[in-house]
């Protein structure tokens, strides 16, 4: 009795100090490095027409706030002088119809650069299942343009660019004829014409791999992936909706199907669980 009492102690004092240090890694996570982001810089090569372009990337805010209407989220990106903001959706929670930090957040991106925005499954769940039609509507009076399932030809910084974007789920076959249409011209557009730089913003990047593994754009950006949630060395997190665990897909420049794709992991959470190791991104992107 005496031994296994002895044991039970032993086992009880190992659990109570993993405990312990889950609390810490846990509390430093939520209370301090969740609540700050990085900016992370990639570097994106074209044999095309194209010099000096820089795009700042947002994806799933989820409604979190960096200082008071973000001050330090938009004091960050004036800093950074972008040609072109480029939202990959999800900066809403879908069942929450209080979107006003969203809007805040719009209303002064669009005096920094214009704005091109793509919609997530918060927004799509938010506008299609919750019945927040305005959504849409609401952003577009921002000045940003919402790419729903279309494209728009701008010259920026003497760069001429084709944007585009759309909501899918990863699937194999398109879900809706409208968005298959802009991937089937944007992808003509890059294959034919050397002088025209395509970005296409898709909040899922296991699209590119899916409906879009035989269609191209010079450039995708994504997130979804929230940097797969808990990042431990030698991975690229344990856990992605989509992807499952051990996602392949959660962050940085990726060859994807036929295109170059940027992934953010995030600014934001809409988990169960915390973001752990995993700080919060900004991303910006530097083509030339």
């Amino acid at each position: 009795m005496k031994v296994l009492l002895s044991i039970l102690k032993k086992i009880l004092a190992v659990v109570t100090v993993l405990a312990i240090v889950c609390g810490v890694i846990v509390g430093y996570n939520v209370t301090w490095l969740n609540k700050t982001f990085i900016t992370t810089f990639y570097s994106v090569e074209t044999d095309k027409d194209i010099s000096d372009l820089r795009i700042v990337e947002l994806s799933d805010l989820h409604l979190h706030e960096y200082g008071t209407k973000n001050a330090e989220l938009v004091e960050r990106i004036r800093n950074l002088n972008p040609n072109i903001i480029a939202v990959a959706g999800d900066m809403n929670i879908d069942e929450n119809s209080n979107y006003s930090v969203v809007i805040d957040l719009l209303e002064q991106l669009v005096e920094i650069a214009p704005v091109y925005y793509a919609p997530g499954n918060h927004e799509w769940a938010s506008t299609y299942s919750y019945k927040y039609s305005q959504l849409p509507s609401d952003i577009e009076a921002t000045g940003a343009h919402y790419m729903v399932h279309d494209y728009e030809y701008v010259e920026v910084n003497g760069n001429k660019l084709m944007i585009g974007g759309f909501f899918e789920w990863p699937r194999s076959e398109f879900e809706r004829d409208a968005d298959k249409q802009v991937a089937v011209d944007m992808d003509a557009v890059t294959r034919e014409q050397s002088d025209v730089y395509t970005v296409l913003l898709c909040h899922c990047p296991e699209v590119f791999y899916t409906s879009m593994k035989d269609l191209s754009v010079d450039l995708g950006l994504s997130g979804h992936a929230h940097g797969g949630q808990v990042r431990l060395p030698m991975t690229d997190g344990l856990w992605s909706t989509d992807q499952g665990f051990l996602p392949e897909y959660t962050s940085g420049v990726r060859e994807i199907g036929s295109s170059t794709v940027v992934i953010s992991r995030g600014l934001g959470d809409s988990e169960p669980f915390p973001r752990i190791f995993n700080q919060p991104e900004l991303v910006v992107i530097d083509v030339n």
